[in-house]
């Protein structure tokens, strides 16, 4: 039985609506409020392979989790694959589970007794094939009606997580679990499914709902795509919600965790989802020199550009970072062990953002066990100085803005990673400058979300709707400043091309025409006259982006770099131009009462993500610093590349430094620690607050502070990956 739509959801979708790719579900399902998921800092997965039941050492891991100190598991329980004796029909079995065999409800128990926290895993992404032959209309299928099977265990069949499987059988499980166990809450691995579905369920909920056929090639770039993947995002919020009512059934507290950020079939309404979530868990578990559209890429920093994501959406809630002890590379080495700095590099830049780590270990008989000592290590170190890792607020005061809509409506599938790229780019930028700086997703641009940022970075967030840039406006009339790139605001939320940018009154100039590109052999000239320039004059003029948007209309006074258009790159004889400046604007910077704007008519940063020219660092930088003008509260000077991020408690204040300076940051897997330093950290002790003592968390050592006005400086004489300037406060 296909899940109905209530009346204002098929008003939305029916008569040929055309939706954004951010329908909102008619209501959203409310979170409780308990307070657990407040309470576990460190969690362990522990996920049992089919030959696990009578042959894993079930004491070895309680011993573990008592040694690393977990506050929370998260334990296989069933879906495709039950590790409980399941009376649910339908529901498969391990083929190692043998009569009285319960290897989950044991590890309950037995973790249970310690005082954990317990997830039941639950992944309803295949069917084993008894069940799948009683149940072919649960089978995931393919346009031409092709039963899927699993890529890897073909003697699996996939699921619909769209149909029956998903609202009928799913919640049986649930509830069964929530009934014969005392579980705290459920993680759901991929129980957003395998591909897109063509089964009858699918084909008739779509019809009923819109008055369509499934198309052909759903891709958000085109009009019938997000209509149909808007479906999909109203029908995986129902799942979420269905889900949710059934644990609650026996388990008023628990609740569904989603096994991802918001990647899914769709990527999801980030605020939506996090109205549903009291507790999320970021699923990027390595780095990878994948090249796949949601590979999460070879840079070291991406434990921490990951969480801040996360953290983009779900505010003050707590969140954490799945990390692999295994090397998670496209040929999946499940068994694999990373290296000791490998995995430590990673936690390290996650801990740093404000997650709550979560290792992971696939099969309970662990074939090498190099990475005990070190998940040890770093779960002693990080219960020892738990009380400086309670995080309650962020104190950078520049937000990078996340724009899902502009990457899925602009990009799509095919050119995702071009549309992602501006952000990369421009994260890479901050993060090198050493500005603290935090995330925001675009649909939090209100005035109560917006109140704790003094400027905005708005890396090509092209798609914005007009509610949105009014509240920009609003935002820069009270006060704040905003940097802007390339086609920002060209777009409304329907993807649609304006006549001219939405924040045209902002930029101080308008639409021109198409972009331009890819320029070969192209050049920008500063402007010294201008102010944002002026730390530059040893920049005569350097090179340009690769795409540029013609704009019109900027007053001369405000326009601090200039255009030289492309000429030829060969041959030698004939590589010169006569033209060294020009009036064509690549980056207006205008004072607006009270605050600034800067918007460059280009994909500097784009352009940043792909070549990491030093010059183009250096112009976005002193972009945003005559921007924000404001003195940062966090600042750190010493040598080389580190990942800084500050942070309130409740008496505490403390700065996280991350050592990148190695030379596999950008690509490989770490060897080695190689320690850096000296380094002087200087922070502002919010109002109201005195500093008492300060401590550095990793070398364990109290060390003087010098107090200045309302400002400390403190010295760090070295960083393996990690150390932690805490400052008592009072």
């Amino acid at each position: 039985m296909a899940m109905p739509f209530n009346r204002r959801e098929t008003l939305i979708l029916g008569g040929g609506a055309m939706l954004a790719g951010l329908a909102t579900p008619a209501a959203s399902f409310a979170a409780p409020h308990a307070g657990w998921p407040e309470e576990p800092m460190r969690w362990f997965q522990l996920a049992f392979t089919e030959d696990d039941p009578g042959r894993y050492d079930q004491a070895f891991w309680i011993d573990y989790f008592k040694q690393i100190h977990a506050q929370g598991v998260c334990l296989s329980a069933g879906g495709g694959i039950a590790f409980y004796p399941t009376r649910v029909p339908g529901h498969g079995k391990a083929s190692g589970l043998a009569p009285g065999m319960d290897p989950f409800g044991d590890m309950v128990k037995a973790c249970k007794a310690l005082g954990l926290r317990v997830l039941a895993r639950i992944d309803p992404q295949a069917m084993i094939p008894e069940v799948a032959k009683a149940h072919p209309e649960w089978a995931l299928r393919s346009r031409d009606g092709t039963i899927r099977r699993h890529g890897s265990a073909p003697d699996l069949t996939l699921t619909c997580c769209l149909g029956p499987y998903a609202f009928e059988l799913m919640p049986q499980v649930i509830e069964e679990i929530a009934r014969l166990y005392p579980v705290d809450g459920f993680f759901g691995n991929r129980w957003f499914g395998s591909d897109i579905c063509y089964c009858a369920s699918c084909r008739e909920a779509y019809r009923a709902a819109s008055g369509h056929e499934i198309p052909v090639s759903p891709d958000q770039t085109t009009a019938e795509g997000r209509l149909f993947l808007a479906w999909v995002e109203q029908r995986l919020f129902a799942v979420i919600d269905s889900w949710n009512r059934a644990a609650r059934k026996y388990r008023p507290d628990a609740f569904l965790i989603p096994g991802s950020d918001r990647r899914a079939l769709v990527e999801l309404d980030g605020p939506e989802l996090s109205r549903r979530l009291p507790l999320a868990f970021c699923d990027r578990q390595a780095r990878s020199a994948d090249g796949s559209p949601f590979s999460p890429g070879p840079e070291a920093w991406g434990g921490g550009r990951y969480t801040r994501e996360l953290r983009a959406f779900m505010g003050t809630k707590p969140v954490g970072q799945i990390i692999s002890v295994g090397v998670e590379e496209a040929y999946r080495w499940k068994d694999s062990v990373q290296s000791d700095a490998e995995i430590r590099i990673w936690a390290a830049g996650a801990i740093a953002q404000g997650a709550r780590p979560w290792f992971a270990k696939f099969n309970a008989k662990p074939l090498d066990r190099r990475w005990m000592t070190t998940v040890r290590d770093i779960y002693g170190w990080h219960h020892a100085n738990e009380r400086y890792l309670r995080n309650e607020s962020n104190l950078a005061r520049v937000g990078l803005v996340v724009s899902r809509r502009t990457v899925t409506l602009l990009g799509g599938y095919r050119d995702r990673v071009a549309f992602e790229d501006p952000m990369r780019g421009f994260y890479q930028a901050l993060l090198e400058s050493r500005i603290p700086f935090d995330m925001i997703d675009e649909g939090l641009l209100d005035r109560a979300s917006l109140a704790r940022f003094d400027t905005l970075v708005l890396a090509n967030v092209a798609v914005l709707s007009d509610a949105q840039c009014a509240r920009l406006r609003a935002f820069v009339a009270g006060g704040g400043n905003l940097v802007a790139t390339f086609q920002t605001s060209l777009f409304d939320e329907q993807a649609r091309r304006r006549p001219d940018f939405g924040l045209a009154d902002l930029f101080g100039c308008h639409y021109a025409g198409p972009a331009e590109g890819p320029l070969r052999n192209s050049y920008l000239t500063p402007r010294h006259s201008h102010a944002a320039m002026q730390g530059l004059a040893d920049i005569e003029r350097t090179i340009g982006a690769v795409h540029r948007q013609p704009v019109t209309g900027a007053a001369a006074d405000e326009v601090a770099l200039t255009f030289v258009p492309p000429y030829p790159d060969l041959p030698m004889e004939r590589v010169y131009t006569s033209t060294t400046d020009s009036d064509v604007p690549m980056a207006i910077c205008r004072t607006i009462g009270a605050s600034r704007v800067a918007y460059l008519p280009m994909d500097l940063d784009r352009t940043f993500a792909a070549l990491a020219h030093g010059d183009h660092l250096t112009l976005l930088r002193a972009i945003v610093e005559w921007t924000h003008r404001a003195v940062q509260p966090l600042q750190v000077t010493g040598p080389g590349l580190v990942d800084i991020a500050f942070w309130r408690q409740r008496s505490s204040v403390t700065a996280h430094l991350v050592n990148l300076n190695n030379p596999m940051t950008m690509r490989g897997s770490y060897r080695e620690a190689i320690p850096t330093g000296p380094y002087a950290v200087r922070l502002a002790v919010p109002a109201g607050r005195q500093a008492r003592e300060a401590r550095l968390l990793v070398a364990g050592t109290a060390v003087p502070l010098r107090q200045e006005g309302g400002w400390i400086t403190v010295e760090v004489p070295r960083i393996d990956w990690h150390e932690v300037v805490a400052v008592e406060t009072v």
